[in-house]
């Protein structure tokens, strides 16, 4: 069985690396949303967060059995699952390209959009094989997918700059960056993962896993109803207004999401579970979720409007673009993907406290009666929240693309709420741990400080300004939390003792 991968290290050094990328991020979707109208990034939103997601609905269900294998120790599982998802990845791909030009029409979007659709096929393949790789390394070198981002970020910001920038293809510049992109990181996960995925394929755990998948299937089904969601505000607002609607939307998600890298603080959390199901590591996970993730809700609620004007603010095909509009919206999603994170940490916590599979072995009817299901069953619970009531009041919306846009993240916010309630009770069942209360009133305390800092001040229009108050926002919070928290100053004085090692082995390396 592979060494379990350390808490704290492995959640820092991932988080480092989805912060630099949030940076990177935010660049990319800057050099998108000043080049191309706000039509056109609704269709750069659709392409990537709509339709690629339903021909990419399988590329995780074998990985959720396959990561549980590995850690576990079962020999072969590794090369079994690169090779079983790779052909799903081939067998989606040509499907994609089969129906893509069929699904267009049928919500509403140009044909003329056609030849971008299908260059973005070549993304499905890459998704497939990243996600085998991510939960191969998640166990055995979980450091190699902070490595494999980082390449992924730097050559999205460098190949995108020359693309979109300099040479001015637009979105076919956008989507051949991303395919790059994924492409590099790719072959830094073969680098780091080539070992593993040596010896044989074993039919037999194919068999497990395809019985199991349907359970997973029947999770990412409901996934994707819930995502109809915004496939939905193009159908009822129609073209023009329904993608305004999704590029809002998009474009407050995007800036929302940095949220959501909090969650890979507690990433070694899941394997851990599965080796050593220990309730500490629970409590750690939380309090080094929440003292990243609470801090980043509250920036980003406070400092919102600024956020969106650098997306830009400029006329592109005679048409005024402006995002800044759309600042209620991000408010809202911050709140959302928050809730959606903690939500993430929890299912983590149910995940890896199940052992049903324990023999390489995954009993369906076991699975069907495992709280895994229950877990599975919430996003139906979702859908039927969410989609009913957009079907019937979004159309009195409709000529409105803030207003179709904010109350399409209200409804997401009010049913994420009320599950998140039943995720916490299901999770204290699996294994009772402490939940950290004491350690989230001195990050909120901590929070509210820096938020005064950002309410008040004169809120910028530039990147640099607001780079720049952001970070200062930042070291507000640290400076208070650090000064009441005793385990916040214990942390840091690890984490730099950490910093120190590594350094010290990269200067060895150097000398050999």
């Amino acid at each position: 069985m592979e060494e379990p991968p350390r808490l704290v290290r492995s959640g820092l050094i991932l988080f480092s690396s989805r912060i630099i990328s949030v940076f990177t991020g935010l660049a990319f979707t800057i050099m998108i949303t000043r080049s191309v109208s706000e039509v056109e990034y609704g269709v750069w939103s659709n392409i990537n967060s709509d339709i690629i997601a339903y021909f990419t609905l399988l590329s995780g269900m074998f990985p959720f059995w396959i990561m549980r294998f590995v850690a576990r120790g079962h020999k072969d599982s590794a090369k079994t699952g690169f090779v079983a998802n790779s052909l799903l990845g081939i067998i989606s791909t040509l499907i994609y390209v089969l129906l893509i030009p069929f699904i267009l029409p049928l919500i509403g979007i140009s044909l003329n959009y056609l030849p971008i659709y299908i260059l973005a096929s070549a993304q499905i393949i890459e998704i497939y094989i990243l996600s085998t790789f991510q939960s191969i390394l998640r166990v055995t070198k979980i450091e190699a997918l902070s490595y494999g981002l980082l390449l992924h970020e730097t050559t999205k910001v460098l190949l995108g700059y020359w693309l979109i920038i300099y040479l001015k293809t637009g979105l076919q510049g956008a989507v051949l960056t991303l395919i790059f992109a994924f492409l590099i990181q790719i072959i830094v996960f073969l680098y780091f993962g080539r070992r593993k995925i040596e010896g044989k394929i074993n039919w037999t755990y194919i068999k497990e896993w395809t019985k199991g998948s349907t359970v997973n299937l029947y999770n990412v089904i409901g996934q994707r109803i819930v995502a109809f969601s915004l496939i939905l505000l193009i159908v009822i607002c129609g073209e023009t207004i329904g993608l305004k609607a999704r590029a809002y939307y998009g474009a407050s998600f995007q800036i929302a999401s940095v949220i959501t890298n909090s969650t890979f603080l507690v990433f070694a959390l899941y394997p851990r579970l599965l080796m050593l199901k220990k309730s500490e590591d629970i409590t750690e996970s939380f309090k080094l979720f929440f003292m990243f993730a609470l801090p980043m809700t509250v920036g980003i609620i406070a400092f919102a409007d600024s956020f969106l004007t650098i997306l830009g603010k400029r006329v592109i095909a005679g048409e005024l673009v402006d995002y800044s509009v759309a600042t209620p919206i991000l408010r809202l999603l911050a709140i959302y993907l928050f809730a959606l994170s903690i939500s993430q940490v929890l299912n983590t916590v149910v995940f890896g406290t199940e052992k049903f599979d324990l023999e390489a072995r995954i009993p369906l009817k076991k699975l069907i009666h495992s709280k895994i299901f229950i877990v599975f069953t919430l996003t139906y619970v979702k859908a039927l929240m969410i989609l009913p009531a957009l079907y019937f009041v979004l159309p009195f919306f409709s000529s409105d693309p803030i207003l179709s846009a904010f109350y399409v993240a209200q409804l997401m916010l009010i049913s994420e709420i009320i599950l998140l309630i039943v995720r916490f009770l299901l999770a204290r069942k699996m294994l009772t741990f402490t939940f950290p209360w004491r350690n989230i009133l001195k990050y909120s305390f901590s929070s509210a400080i820096m938020a005064l800092f950002l309410l008040l001040i004169k809120h910028p229009t530039k990147i640099s300004t607001t780079a720049l108050y952001s970070l200062i926002g930042g070291i507000i919070y640290l400076t208070v939390l650090l000064v009441i928290d005793k385990e916040a100053r214990e942390l840091l004085r690890a984490t730099i003792a950490e910093v120190k090692v590594i350094l010290k082995k990269t200067q060895n390396l150097k000398l050999k």
